[in-house]
């Protein structure tokens, strides 16, 4: 789980094998400070003064979102709809890094994964950075600042400016902080490029890029020394590169290496190869750098789509927003990890990173599990992430140069984005977004050559039309003719005619909505389509619709993780695992909103059979077999084929008169791969059983459950590691005396946490619920609620209680194991 930070204190090692990690000279180091901050959530002047008294001030552990805490606000500053009715506030955070030695010949720097918003950091008194983007990572160096003894660290931010973003973005330091040292000879932050410009299967040339710069105050020789290991640790290739540098200068290496045979990166099997890149000056190694490498091509074609490998792949992904439900948008790599897992079993090989940069342990993840990213670094060209006295056009290279250089080394992201939705798209007087986005694409590829440049599409047509006389008519936007590969948002029911004028376009549905049942997987043709990304793949926080709602409820899976039954349909057509799935629905209970110029389609489903009082229920069933059974009481009440999955295929173009806004036009009753029922009703067990060439392949079970009696308390890992970050997942659930869900019990459920773990946050899928996130009790919603808890780092046990009136209380116990040191009160860097 921990491999980011292994990496990161890989950079001391020759070489890490699968099996073991050997230490081999302490040429630079990585310690993690994110303990034992103290935090108040005011404006306050002086508090970065080393003699200020923080003593009332509040001990957080990082990372920490500081707007989570606390209930819900409808009326009061910056807590509206789009910010999940939260607060936005202002904040300082303050540490004393106690050093016991500090090499007068080092360099020290802090390195901020992410403040939002508006950071202001202080070393020992002085300004050291400033970064008024909240998602972009940040380095200030303290070289000149840092002493023996005892340091004081201060960060400010300033989340108040209410146009930030149209989703929940927290507040505070919610990412990783890392004290850094290095020699003075050292690589630079992101200052490795690894591409693969040539590509066989009997070789790949490897292009490597290096920056380094040079601090001490004298010419000397220094060498570079690049080593490509395969997974098992064996070295594959090496060279040397040797260059006199002058005093104080940024030097560019530039080498090339071959891969006999490579071994591809692929979705099936993610090979990685390790690039350990080796600084020596005067023959003493002064500093060291492990790089994973995926080696493949990567291919965009206007009549075969996206080819990985030479190979078409369809993509199948979904889009997802940065917060972690009800912890917030701090970022903890199990909060991501479990995310992903979820995902990855739904049969999604694709996510977009919406719309901003994420945590970087997420390209880690997809890079070492084969999920493709489509990156992206804005949503609007606009002030959003700047603030508004700095206008996007003045800082957008800066900060989208920070973003290119750290992801790019990732052989999971196949695409940069570098917006979305942008109201220059429709604007005349910014010349509906060409030249904006034409500037934009030239950047990234000085910077990248090696992927492809797109930008989300706004739903409308040619100038800005949209639902105008001549809509269908109008023609693509102008900004599709300058971007590598079309992203539109809700508007593939244009691809069969812009694909026929324009032949040349390549086509990706970067934004489909989930509310139409997600049948827009039928709406495009699966040919020379790239494929498409589903809004959103999970429920957040934030963009809601209004109060009461504290943020998005159409994603296909909720925010505590947990599948929805309509899941199972998108899992029906993403994956090829054999699955079958009974939902129940009332079409009356379906619901309509308009929004973002989309009609969304809202049909509430449920997974259970306790149906008292009911003659009869209308199910639906999704598989991806070929017929399903469905059984009551072990009676067949009948069996029905699965609709054959059917594209689009036909090239025409649409006119006003065919389009109807609630039905569109590639959609039909016969695009779809579910079955309807309406069968009786009788306490008991219904059954599918899923077919394929009439062999039972998947089988799904309902039962009636009986009355509340007790609560189960479920932990999604039962060993956690004492390093203060790791978390464990426990959903609760009201059951009866054989152990059946009761879906409609909604219980107060009161949590005790005790030992080696602390309470990180409360949950259930209820987003009207105004019940707080960070709380010891909650009510269970559809049966169901969730606690996460968070080691410490301390090894033991964690005990964790669930109880509430009238039912039976449950108690688990977890274990904290030792795992790795990422943080000392005390920290050596000699």
């Amino acid at each position: 789980m921990k491999i980011k930070r292994i990496f990161r204190i890989a950079s001391m090692m020759v070489f890490i094998t699968m099996i073991g990690h050997q230490l081999a000279g302490q040429v630079r180091r990585d310690v993690l400070i994110n303990f034992d901050w103290k935090f108040i959530q005011k404006d306050i002047d002086n508090a970065y003064l080393k003699d200020f008294d923080d003593s009332n001030w509040q001990e957080v552990q990082l990372p920490h979102d500081a707007s989570i805490y606390g209930p819900f606000l409808q009326d009061s500053l910056g807590s509206d709809r789009k910010n999940g009715f939260r607060p936005r506030l202002k904040g300082w955070y303050r540490k004393s890094l106690r050093l016991e030695h500090i090499a007068q010949e080092k360099r020290y720097f802090l390195e901020f994964e992410g403040v939002y918003r508006d950071a202001r950091v202080y070393f020992n008194e002085r300004l050291v950075a400033r970064q008024p983007n909240g998602y972009e990572e940040f380095e200030a160096d303290i070289t000149d600042l840092v002493h023996e003894g005892e340091n004081q660290i201060a960060v400010f931010y300033d989340n108040t400016y209410e146009e930030s973003s149209r989703w929940y973005n927290g507040e505070g330091i919610y990412r990783d902080v890392w004290l850094k040292e290095r020699n003075p000879t050292y690589i630079l932050k992101d200052g490795i490029a690894l591409t693969t410009p040539f590509l066989t299967d009997e070789l790949a040339k490897v292009s490597l890029l290096l920056e380094l710069q040079h601090a001490k105050t004298k010419e000397e020789h220094v060498t570079l020394k690049t080593a490509i290991y395969d997974a098992a640790g064996k070295l594959v290739t090496s060279t040397r590169s040797v260059a006199p540098l002058l005093s104080g200068e940024l030097y560019t290496y530039r080498q090339n290496l071959e891969i006999e045979n490579p071994i591809r990166w692929s979705l099936e099997n993610p090979y990685l190869y390790q690039v350990v890149t080796s600084i020596y000056v005067e023959d003493k190694k002064v500093d060291e750098l492990t790089t994973a490498l995926g080696v493949r091509s990567l291919e965009f074609d206007p009549n075969k789509g996206f080819l990985l490998n030479s190979k078409k792949v369809l993509v199948k992904g979904v889009n997802i927003h940065h917060d972690l439900g009800p912890l917030g948008a701090a970022a903890f790599e199990r909060g991501f990890e479990r995310r992903l897992e979820g995902l990855k079993a739904l049969g999604c090989n694709a996510i977009r990173l919406s719309h901003n940069p994420h945590d970087k342990y997420i390209l880690d993840w997809c890079d070492r599990n084969g999920m493709l990213v489509y990156d992206e670094a804005f949503d609007k060209w606009a002030p959003q992430f700047f603030g508004p006295e700095r206008e996007f056009k003045d800082h957008w290279r800066s900060s989208l140069a920070a973003f290119i250089r750290r992801d790019r080394n990732h052989p999971s992201v196949f695409i940069w984005s570098v917006g979305n939705e942008t109201h220059q798209q429709k604007s005349p007087k910014e010349n509906f977004g060409v030249d904006m986005m034409k500037e934009m694409a030239d950047f990234v590829h000085k910077l990248d050559p090696s992927r492809s440049v797109t930008c989300g599409l706004h739903p409308s047509r040619k100038s800005g039309a949209y639902r105008t006389e001549d809509y269908y008519y109008a023609g693509p936007p102008e900004m599709e003719f300058y971007m590598d590969v079309v992203s539109t948002n809700y508007r593939e029911e244009f691809w069969p005619v812009d694909h026929s004028n324009y032949p040349q376009l390549t086509f990706i549905l970067s934004e489909a909505q989930v509310g139409n049942l997600g049948n827009e997987w039928f709406n495009f043709n699966h040919d020379y389509g790239v494929g498409m990304f589903y809004w959103g793949g999970t429920d957040y926080i934030g963009e809601s619709f209004g109060w009461p709602a504290k943020g998005w409820p159409n994603g296909i899976i909720d925010w505590n993780d947990h599948w929805k039954p309509f899941s199972y349909y998108i899992q029906s057509l993403y994956s090829d695992e054999p699955m079958v799935y009974i939902a129940a629905y009332d079409p009356g209970e379906e619901t309509m909103q308009y929004w973002n110029e989309v009609n969304l389609r809202f049909q509430p489903m449920f997974s259970h059979w306790n149906w008292e009082g009911r003659d009869s229920i209308r199910l639906m069933t999704f598989s991806n077999a070929q017929e399903i059974e469905l059984l009551i009481n072990g009676k067949s009440i009948g069996i029905k084929k699965v609709p054959e999955a059917y594209f689009t295929k036909d090239v025409k173009a649409y006119t006003a008169e065919q389009y109807d806004p609630e039905n569109p036009i590639n959609t039909g009753p016969e695009l779809h791969k579910k079955l309807e029922w309406v069968v009786p009703y009788s306490e008991g067990k219904i059954e599918a059983k899923a077919r394929i060439d009439g062999k039972v392949v998947a089988t799904y079970e309902l039962e009636t459950a009986g009355q509340p009696y007790a609560l189960k308390l479920e932990p999604d890992r039962q060993k956690l590691q004492a390093n203060g970050l790791d978390l464990s997942y426990l959903t609760v659930s009201v059951v009866d005396k054989q152990g059946r869900l009761v879906p409609d019990a909604e219980y107060t459920i009161n949590f005790e946490v005790s030992g080696c773990g602390v309470n990180a946050g409360v949950s259930n899928a209820n987003v009207i619920s105004n019940e707080p996130f960070q709380g010891n009790s909650r009510k269970t919603f559809q049966g169901k609620a969730l606690l996460v808890v968070r080691a410490t780092r301390d090894t033991g046990k964690i005990k964790v209680k669930a109880a509430s009136n009238g039912l039976k209380s449950e108690t688990v116990e977890l274990n904290v194991i030792e795992g790795e040191k990422l943080d000392s009160y005390s920290a050596n860097l000699n």
